[in-house]
């Protein structure tokens, strides 16, 4: 006699697939074998353990097997579908279920979609960016009168927001009539996650808004918020937000930590940053934003201090990682740190994601290692855009001009792209080797490509034609500007300032105040340049005065050497010197070369030989001082010290640069790049 199921086994075998830790596959086959899997209520429950465990194939053989599919059975299918991001399938299923409700001859009723039904399809238009078709099932949850949930109406704000619809969430949102903490949280994320800033204020209010009528936010909403709060004047309102979560007692976990973190980083608020970690269990997300926290503002060591720890606590690194900290070994004092991570990098195979290996080139740029950027790039089997431009950057930021163009002719040759980056970088070689030809037909190129608006092109093409000379060009190109940045009036000021055209430079300055644009640091150099050229002492110094009172802004050495040699070319020497004495810092080389020029031009020996030390004690390997000197006693016939000074500085192993012309290199430069398409760049 064979043995009957007991009337509860299929309740026993659901509650052993309720145990995540049992392998659903072992229930299966338990039913069939026992024929238990005409109950419904079992092969929902394995199909939810499958859909659970993404094992969409097995969950297909239950749903295809159930007897008696209710509406349970569809939804939960349909979810795995969009799960496994298999979104037609999802789609072809829930109108497969419409169709046999239709067809029903019984309870017509039994198979109608529910809010589960929409929002498990939608949720897979919103991972798949599928506008028409989210359009298309919001519609069908309007008809089925289901489009006022709570539930659904989150998954629509979710998906319309992910699809760039910001104004479609917020009329789901608008018409919601009640709203949950889902709904308002979803419609936060929606708009703190616009690219168009003007919606992060909208957020905020929404904020106060689901606060003043009771809506007590969570987790999720807090994370969502703190990323509109993104520069020092916002560090106030994150303040306020923060402290509201610690009054609402809501726990901070390793996301909202780490969103926290990230905050007050981007907000300048570094001693809440150090406050937080120290109270914090770290993973890898929380270490990532205090190590980017500690970069935002300026704490290179401290960054470093985190990736050792991350290291010391044997976490898994991903690229990333490696991306952000090469960025604060970033200069040359760090160049040591720079190649360790270098060799890190290259031990746990790193170099093989393009960002990382663009990272490193940018490294090696900035710290003036410029051949090893070159190897790095020789080295990339996949090279994008992004590579190019940094190795064309690196070339630009270490004065090899003639370099940064070749590589951007060869950019071309091989049908890359010209991003604005790429043509701003190529201007800037121009504008090195003041290479007019090439920049003109590279302005030609830009022109074509319809970017000659975008500003960061025009300053650089404003920069080049004053380095090359051409200012009326220059001027041209500012006045055709529609909005002009302080970047703008400094580059044709110091074009002005470099070309004879100081009283223009100067004149310039007026109609900058008549516009109310507030000069910066680097204005004030080509101002002192131009009154320094034209002997416009009590001019200078007012505008040195200005400088610091009107403005607020702190002298560079820059000035300082401008303000040098604005006494010392109208021969007060006394002055020069006096003024250095004043100085609230130690002088560097380009204070004492300025004084060492003028007093080769007034013919101070003297004080020339004072200055020249000077210099040399700064930088033993530099010949300008020797070479200065020298021609100082040529001046006077003193010809054995003129002798004397050269068996110096060949003595200390100092030489000469040979000199160089540009003439001939510009012309076969030209050539060159006139055989690219025809001409043209």
């Amino acid at each position: 006699m064979e043995p009957t199921s007991p009337p509860n086994l299929p309740d026993q075998l659901c509650s052993y697939l309720k145990r995540r830790v049992i392998d659903p596959r072992a229930v299966h086959g338990l039913s069939l074998k026992l024929g238990c899997l005409a109950s419904t209520f079992l092969c929902n429950h394995l199909l939810h353990s499958y859909v659970l465990r993404s094992m969409l194939v097995d969950a297909r053989k239950v749903f295809d097997v159930t007897p008696l599919r209710n509406v349970v059975t569809w939804s939960m299918m349909i979810s795995g579908c969009t799960r496994m991001g298999k979104l037609k399938d999802a789609v072809f299923l829930l109108g497969q279920m419409l169709r046999e409700r239709s067809h029903a001859s019984g309870d017509e009723d039994g198979l109608v979609p529910n809010t589960f039904t929409f929002g498990s399809v939608i949720t897979g238009c919103a991972r798949s960016k599928d506008l028409s078709t989210g359009i298309q099932f919001h519609c069908n949850a309007i008809k089925f009168g289901v489009e006022s949930d709570s539930f659904l109406a989150g998954t629509l704000i979710d998906m319309y927001a992910k699809c760039g619809e910001v104004e479609r969430s917020w009329k789901v949102f608008d018409q919601t009539p009640d709203k949950d903490v889902v709904s308002w949280t979803s419609m936060l994320t929606c708009l703190a996650n616009s690219d168009r800033h003007q919606f992060w204020d909208v957020a905020f209010n929404l904020f106060k808004s689901m606060i003043g009528t009771k809506i007590w936010p969570v987790g999720m909403t807090f994370s969502s918020l703190l990323r509109i709060f993104d520069e020092p004047k916002k560090l106030r309102q994150g303040k306020q937000v923060h402290g509201c979560m610690m009054k609402l007692g809501v726990e901070v976990d390793h996301l909202l930590g780490s969103a926290l973190i990230a905050m007050y980083g981007k907000c300048g608020g570094v001693d809440e940053v150090v406050r937080l970690s120290v109270r914090m269990q770290h993973d890898m997300v929380s270490w990532t934003s205090l190590l980017v926290a500690y970069m935002h503002n300026g704490y290179n060591e401290k960054a470093l201090d985190v990736f050792r720890n991350m290291i010391e606590e044997k976490l898994v690194l991903d690229p990333s990682v490696i991306t952000s900290v090469i960025g604060a070994c970033s200069s040359p004092g760090q160049l040591a740190m720079g190649k360790e991570i270098h060799c890190y990098a290259v031990r746990n195979s790193f170099l093989s994601d393009v960002s990382t290996a663009n990272s490193i080139i940018t490294l090696y740029g900035r710290c003036g290692e410029i051949r090893s950027a070159e190897a790095i790039f020789q080295l990339m089997r996949d090279k994008d855009i992004i590579s190019w431009t940094a190795l064309l950057t690196s070339y630009g930021q270490n004065g090899y001009g003639e370099e940064a163009l070749m590589l951007f002719r060869k950019m071309l040759c091989e049908g890359q792209r010209s991003p604005i980056f790429s043509l701003t970088g190529a201007l800037r070689a121009c504008s090195t080797t003041a290479n007019l030809p090439v920049g003109q037909q590279i302005h030609g190129r830009i022109v074509k490509l319809g970017v000659s608006t975008d500003i960061s092109v025009e300053n650089s093409l404003i920069t080049m034609y004053a380095k090359c000379g051409s200012v009326e060009t220059a001027l041209k190109v500012f006045n055709s500007m529609g909005n002009k940045s302080i970047i703008s009036w400094n580059a044709l000021i110091t074009g002005f300032s470099q070309h004879g055209h100081e009283r223009k430079a100067l004149e310039l300055f007026d109609l900058m105040q008549k516009e109310s644009i507030q000069p910066d640091d680097y204005t004030f150099i080509g101002l002192l340049a131009s009154c320094s050229r034209m002997g416009l002492v009590a001019e200078g110094c007012e505008y040195f005065r200005q400088m610091i009172t009107n403005y607020e802004l702190e002298p560079k050495m820059e000035h300082y050497a401008c303000m040098v040699d604005l006494f010392g070319r109208s021969g007060r020497l006394h002055d020069a010197m006096e003024f250095i004495d004043a100085m609230p810092c130690h002088p560097d080389q380009l204070v004492w070369e300025a004084l060492l020029s003028s007093c080769k031009i007034h013919g101070n020996l003297k004080l020339g030989r004072f200055a020249a030390k000077k210099v040399l004690q700064i930088r033993p390997e530099d010949p300008s001082p020797y070479i200065t000197l020298s021609s100082m006693h040529a001046s006077i016939s003193r010809w054995d010290r003129k002798a004397y000074i050269r068996i110096m500085m060949r003595a200390q192993g100092v030489q000469k640069d040979p000199a160089r012309s540009w003439v001939e290199a510009q012309e076969i430069l030209v050539d060159r790049l006139e055989s690219l398409q025809g001409g043209e760049i």
